[in-house]
């Protein structure tokens, strides 16, 4: 991300109004890349019709009341929350020589500058944090023994665990995989104690050419923090993770809230190319479901789509399918865990099983030709099912949303549909590090029985 992604001075005057009225929150909030603007609508919908939101890449940042905090919360676009803390502007030198001065800003900002104590005491409620936030050194030193001892412990026990290991050879050892290591999220905060100090860890989101590194950024502000505020490092079991986003010569401090990201919500049984939750919401959202509305997914996979829409739109009806009977028992599972109804079958996408304009809403994540499918395959599909969703989906009325990596195949298939949609808007987007398309895509008045699909004519490069 950078400066002109965020404009810097919108963000300081967000944060200036943060700092004085005591009421008022700083809001920092992720997004999947291309969606922004589905979460800003969002953020008016749910929190204030005119609020001022400042848009960048995959974040978007607003402020709001502390007694809505419990709305943002509720929010379905959004991946993570964090709360805004501090704000700097630092005068970097321009050659690599200059790295130790560089650092050396960061140290005597955070000494004489930075007070996160509004930042501190918000992310403690938010997350209901029953530990000390300011220990005494004495408490610090107790906790930090207590810390090296636990340590210790669980070195000795793994170190037990390696010699009741048969041994293996050193080529094997190298390629195995160690079963011991597990992602690093830190713990709940909720679930902390009265008695308990505050671990955690600084982490660092660098953007622009510096002299210095990401980790140097964190090690020098997590080091000073210790020294100011008496915590405990720790970069597995934190309660609080810090995450300084450097941007050119400017930086923000973000407390994080969510524990863990909120995408993760209702699936359990993943597939190869299951879709985030937050990613199916705002899908959703570009169709703008009405109460009564039936909402298909003809490719429905783990069920993600379907089941995030029978949650955000109880109202409206919610029917969805796959070819592949491993799907669809993997979505009858993941419906089942969140407990919501949602109607499954197993068809043909190319096939389907409903009278003419019978359908208001098509969304669904189409075979991308990488993790699944081929481009050959869908080249075939997409005019197949574009055809099929011109017959099913509601004359004049009808709404169809389609994600695919695939945007030549989609673009064959859309001029053989010719008349039978409007593209109302396209969305570019990052799906797990690939750049997609969304199509948004409307029912025209013209009928499936009179209309005839335009001949695309294919010519071949001729050879040198």
């Amino acid at each position: 991300m950078s400066v002109s992604d965020l404009n810097e001075s919108s963000i300081s005057d967000l944060f200036e109004e943060h700092m004085k009225n005591p009421n008022i929150l700083m809001i920092g909030t992720t997004v999947a890349t291309g969606f922004e603007w589905e979460a800003i609508d969002e953020c008016r919908e749910k929190l204030q019709k005119h609020l001022r939101v400042v848009k960048g890449r995959g974040k978007v940042y607003f402020n709001i009341d502390w007694d809505q905090f419990a709305k943002v919360q509720e929010m379905r676009s959004i991946d993570n929350i964090y709360i805004v803390a501090d704000t700097a502007r630092y005068s970097f030198g321009q050659s690599k020589e200059s790295k130790k001065a560089d650092l050396e800003l960061f140290v005597d900002s955070v000494n004489k500058s930075t007070n996160l104590s509004k930042g501190l005491d918000a992310w403690k409620r938010a997350t209901n944090f029953k530990g000390k936030l300011y220990p005494t050194i004495e408490e610090y030193n107790v906790a930090k023994e207590q810390a090296l001892a636990a340590k210790t412990e669980v070195s000795e026990i793994d170190n037990e665990k390696k010699e009741e290991e048969e041994p293996k050879s050193e080529s094997k050892e190298k390629d195995a995989p160690d079963a011991r290591k597990k992602k690093k999220r830190g713990q709940d905060p909720s679930e902390s104690k009265e008695d308990d100090i505050l671990k955690y860890r600084v982490t660092c989101e660098r953007t622009g050419e510096h002299s210095f590194e990401s980790n140097d950024v964190a090690k020098v502000v997590g080091g000073e923090l210790q020294e100011k505020y008496h915590w405990i490092v720790d970069l597995c079991t934190y309660h609080l993770e810090i995450v300084c986003k450097l941007m050119q010569n400017f930086m923000l401090t973000h407390l994080r809230v969510t524990h863990e990201s909120k995408h993760r919500r209702n699936i359990e049984n993943f597939g190869p190319t299951t879709l985030r939750s937050t990613i199916c919401y705002n899908l959703l959202r570009l169709a703008h479901p009405k109460p009564g509305d039936l909402i298909v997914d003809p490719m429905c996979g783990g069920g993600s789509i379907p089941i995030e829409a029978a949650l955000a739109y109880p109202q409206s009806h919610v029917l969805c399918g796959d070819n592949h009977p491993k799907a669809v028992n993997r979505a009858q599972s993941n419906a089942s865990v969140v407990g919501c109804e949602v109607g499954l079958v197993q068809w043909n996408a190319s096939k389907l099983p409903f009278k003419d304009s019978f359908v208001d809403i098509i969304v669904t994540d189409m075979p991308f030709g990488k993790r699944s499918g081929t481009k050959s395959d869908n080249r075939v599909l997409y005019k197949q099912f574009l055809l099929e969703l011109g017959r099913v989906v509601k004359l004049s009325s009808g709404r169809i949303v389609l994600l695919t990596y695939d945007r030549n195949s989609f673009k064959q298939a859309l001029q053989t549909a010719g008349d039978l949609f409007w593209v109302k808007k396209t969305v570019g987007a990052n799906i797990g590090g690939l750049q997609a398309v969304v199509y948004v895509l409307s029912r025209t008045h013209v009928s499936h029985h009179d209309f005839k699909p335009r001949v695309v004519k294919q010519y071949n490069r001729p050879k040198a």
